[in-house]
């Protein structure tokens, strides 16, 4: 049986040897007990459950093994489900809503932040007080202040980093959109959370040229890292530097719904057909990322049927909107709408108006956060802003 140290020694010699920590930030990861962070009680993801609910408890004391290993796998650990208020039977969860982020990804953000010793970092996002614990063995416990939105979360990561030497760490409970005001500015700001809309109050508690760093994506598509720096005239630009999937902030989350809710058989419905195999609309991540920044409020989900057949959904939850797309093996491809948006026809027409503007790739669109607001524009081979 593999112990704690063991098992942290190889996470570490993992990181390094697939290229993903920066030297500077081995000794933290190597001297940061991760464990000591996961709650006793975490869900794994039942992929046998013939149901919506397909996270199940895992709790340590049934499984010690299990439950270290997972600690120290480079994988995401699911910490709470539905808001920490399990939905399903027997304490299983329908959506997992928070998480320690795997090692692999922290490691990639925190080389990304470019932070140095002694510089102050505002971390939105506790979580389970890792990601705080590893900025705080390298800047300095007091210069890191982490935002929560929930208490029982905060809390459990406030008594995390108590235990393992760091109490100096302020962690706040409170909405993340807002920044923590009393303790700015700060030279770094570090979003564990995907935002459609960058807060103004992050750029505006970060000193000029400092860096904001949050994950950034669309209902449509996840996006990726997005890295700004900040100016002297309280705005902020920059572009994305790499992929990134995150749970979204709580107060621009997306509402959890079941397809066949808005889906509905008897809903007056537009039948055609498209040659257009969705891979192009749907796998294709610049392609993707540009048709959600051109096409608001608009979810895509996938269903197979088998390795090569399912269906493509697409869903405005507000308008109540929704349009499918039937993979077979071969074109036509079968495409029913229904609702005051057609969104089969908005999606295929962001996907050619990309194609026909060279096809850029995510880096290529240039974002500006301002008091006003956020603006996205295509930098090359013309600025077209989306909004």
């Amino acid at each position: 049986m593999a112990d704690a140290d063991a098992l942290r020694q190889c996470m570490v010699e993992g990181l390094a040897r697939r290229g993903e920590l920066d030297q500077r930030w081995r000794a933290a990861f190597t001297e940061v007990p991760r464990h000591e962070f996961i709650p006793e009680l975490v869900w794994r993801h039942d992929r046998e459950a013939d149901s919506h609910c397909d996270l199940v408890p895992l709790r340590r004391c049934d499984d010690e093994q299990d439950w270290l290993e997972r600690a120290y796998a480079d994988a995401p650990v699911n910490t709470q489900v539905d808001d920490g208020h399990p939905a399903g039977e027997g304490g299983c969860g329908f959506e997992v809503t928070s998480s320690a982020s795997m090692p692999g990804v922290v490691a990639e953000m925190l080389a990304a932040l470019e932070a140095e010793p002694g510089m102050r970092v505002l971390e939105i996002g506790t979580g389970t007080g890792y990601n705080a614990a590893l900025l705080a063995h390298r800047l300095g416990a007091g210069n890191v202040v982490s935002v929560e939105v929930d208490p029982v979360v905060a809390e459990h990561a406030r008594q995390a980093l108590a235990a393992t030497g760091l109490s100096a760490v302020t962690v706040v409970t409170g909405d993340g959109a807002q920044g923590y005001l009393p303790l700015a500015p700060y030279d770094r700001v570090i979003s564990t959370v995907a935002v459609a809309e960058v807060p103004h109050a992050w750029v505006a508690q970060t000193r000029p040229e400092g860096l904001v760093l949050t994950p950034w994506g669309s209902p449509y598509h996840p996006g990726g890292l997005l890295a700004l720096t900040v100016r002297g005239d309280a705005t902020a630009t920059g572009r994305i530097i790499g992929p990134a999937s995150f749970m979204w902030l709580r107060t621009q989350r997306i509402p959890r719904y079941i397809t066949d809710r808005i889906v509905r058989r008897d809903d007056t419905v537009t039948v055609s057909t498209t040659d257009l195999h969705p891979w192009y609309v749907a796998g294709d991540v610049n392609a993707a990322t540009a048709i959600g920044l051109r096409v608001p409020r608009c979810e895509k989900l996938y269903h197979p049927d088998s390795s090569d057949t399912g269906t493509l959904y697409l869903v405005d939850q507000w308008s109540r909107s929704w349009g499918t797309l039937q993979i077979t093996t071969e074109a036509p491809y079968e495409v029913r709408q229904s609702g005051q948006r057609k969104l089969w026809d908005e999606v295929d027409t962001a996907y050619r108006w990309w194609v026909d503007v060279g096809e850029p790739t995510v880096d290529a669109w240039r974002f500006t956060i301002a008091p006003n607001g956020q603006q996205v524009e295509l930098c090359t081979p013309a600025a077209v802003p989306t909004r």
